[in-house]
């Protein structure tokens, strides 16, 4: 097929929806030349918002027709289905179908320079910028944090715009600073209402954050690179394979391909299964889809972002609502690698017992984990906060909060009536999180692992550490040891703090709250809401850290060029215990 031919779909995208885009724009700035009538561009917008999706499931039938294969149309228009979606759920929304096809005309103006030369264009146009990010060198882990705290920024930004809010609700720039971190940093702490305060615009706003955090700025960055088929520069490719844990650069590719599959027909399915379950609830149809697909995004992620005040406790004993939930947050919490290795057994008939080490440590640990947070809750609670339900509600309501333990942030139980002992229970599942190189936050579950079996084989005498047949190399090892340490010693500081700034408030609401904060969990024992301006910038600056992980932190503050093999120091004995 032609270049000519190629164009297509770009030229009527530019002329229909560009059109729309330039009269809405005229319309809204009141800048619509004299003469103009005005009754004839609102009935022109009028069919020309309808006439947006069409347009855009043309480009992307089209692109489709064009592709060579089914991965070559993911990877080079994906970003079209992103934005097709959300524009389906708003379908006959003007102001959002003004935004999202501004955003896909300015994705396929970008994509015009998808060639060879697209290096020589950027050093051609932006040499001091490209000499600037040279000189600055960044290590990987300040990248990271760079990153998520220019999104962040981003996102608070446009949280604090009036279109972001209801009429008169306007976000302050602490509230927008808390909730676009928190949504950033897949949490779902919330110190206003997502339906009382936010318009849809700002539901909408506070969704994409949720995506984009819930695969990490990089992932995401590297996976719209390819999407848009340019190529991704040296150091970003070994950042990204420190992240996914691969040895080359085809493994790279192709895990960043398998991410955004993934993560498309997993929240596809959530979403639909979800909108049967909304709609079985009463809700209206484009209600339901909407809350189907908000959700379904926001528990694959991790976040526990609702749009219900209380969350889904309007849904305890709803089946349908909870075991879809705990399926999208134990796939989120799994991690890609796992994902893409169940995937073999079930599509390949590869055998259980074939998968990697790491899958059957992360499937073993949070099989475990997952069955004793539930038997704690359902016995913790059997005769206090569930004693109103039947037994078979009461062993979904406990396997419910133990999943969602695992820094999901969604509960479907108040939590102000729950024991003492319960709640500090839950702290610790809270800690320990979910699994590498998922949408969850915490130490991870193969941390806990591998600190378990370094105990156990302390205790044998055993210099060491091996578990299913394999010994784990020294290094992890002292990372482990070193990611718990750094987790223990900086959620106490910022307990400490908090117990400081937040004098009103009981050392185990603010013990709870700076856990889940850390952990990017998400529950609360209500006290969000009431904190000070410092307290909701203190639990701001435990959400980023529990995104990034504290190692990460420290590696950005002090890493250093690497000096080893110059000399070597002799051994050193020291006694402890």
């Amino acid at each position: 097929m032609t270049s000519f031919m190629q164009k297509i779909p770009f030229l009527l995208e530019l002329f229909f929806n560009g059109s729309f885009i330039l009269l809405y724009s005229l319309k809204t700035t009141k800048k619509l030349p004299v003469g103009w009538d005005e009754k004839l561009i609102e009935n022109i917008l009028g069919y020309g918002v309808w006439g947006v999706p069409i347009v855009l499931l043309l480009v992307v039938i089209v692109n489709f027709i064009n592709s060579q294969s089914l991965d070559d149309f993911l990877r080079r228009y994906i970003f079209s289905l992103v934005v097709f979606i959300p524009l389906i759920l708003t379908w006959g929304d003007m102001e959002f179908a003004f935004w999202f096809s501004s955003a896909h005309l300015l994705s396929s103006v970008l994509a015009l320079y998808d060639d060879d030369s697209d290096e020589d264009f950027i050093k051609k146009f932006n040499p001091v910028g490209s000499q600037l990010f040279q000189k600055l060198k960044l290590k990987p882990a300040q990248m990271v944090i760079l990153s998520f705290s220019a999104v962040i920024f981003l996102g608070t930004f446009l949280l604090m715009l009036p279109v972001s809010s209801k009429e008169g609700q306007a976000i302050s720039f602490i509230d927008a600073l808390f909730m676009s971190t928190s949504a950033t940093c897949v949490t779902g702490l919330a110190t206003v209402s997502m339906t009382e305060n936010f318009s849809m615009f700002g539901q909408v706003v506070i969704l994409i954050l949720i995506q984009i955090g819930g695969l990490s700025i990089m992932t995401l960055y590297s996976s719209m690179t390819i999407l848009l088929g340019k190529s991704i520069g040296m150091k970003d490719r070994i950042i990204m394979q420190d992240l996914l844990d691969v040895s080359s650069l085809d493994e790279l590719f192709q895990m960043i391909i398998d991410i955004i599959k993934y993560t498309f027909f997993i929240e596809l399915w959530g979403g639909i299964v979800l909108t049967i379950a909304f709609t079985f609830e009463g809700f209206e149809f484009s209600k339901a889809l909407y809350y189907g697909f908000f959700h379904s995004i926001s528990a694959f992620c991790n976040a526990g972002f609702s749009l219900f005040d209380t969350s889904l406790e309007s849904y305890s004993t709803n089946p349908l609502v909870n075991f879809t939930v705990m399926i999208l947050i134990t796939a989120g919490g799994l991690g890609f690698i796992v994902l893409k290795e169940l995937t073999a057994v079930i599509t390949t008939k590869k055998k259980l017992s074939r998968i990697g080490m790491h899958s059957k440590v992360v499937i073993a640990t949070s099989l475990g984990l997952t069955i004793v947070g539930a038997g704690l809750f359902f016995f913790g609670e059997f005769l206090n906060a569930l004693d109103s339900y039947s037994l078979w509600d009461k062993i979904q309501i406990s396997l419910f909060q133990s999943v969602t333990l695992r820094t999901a942030g969604f509960n479907t139980i108040p939590f102000n009536n729950l024991n003492q002992y319960t709640i500090y229970g839950m702290t610790l599942f809270m800690f320990i999180g979910g699994s590498p190189g998922s949408t969850a936050g915490g130490v991870k579950t193969t941390t806990l692992a591998i600190l378990i079996q370094s105990i156990i084989s302390t205790l044998k005498g055993d210099k060491h550490v091996r578990m299913l047949d394999r010994t784990i190399p020294g290094p992890i090892v002292v990372r482990a040891i070193a990611l718990t340490f750094f987790s223990i010693l900086i959620t106490s500081i910022f307990i400490l703090v908090m117990m400081r700034l937040e004098t009103e408030q009981s050392f185990l609401t603010i013990f709870f709250e700076v856990i889940s904060a850390g952990g990017t969990v998400g529950l609360s024992l209500g006290i969000t809401g009431f904190l000070t301006t410092w307290g909701k910038f203190m639990i701001s600056i435990v959400m980023l850290i529990g995104r990034i992980g504290p190692l990460t932190l420290i590696l950005a503050i002090g890493q250093r060029a690497d000096e080893r093999g110059k000399f070597d120091y002799p051994d050193g004995r020291i006694m402890i215990g």
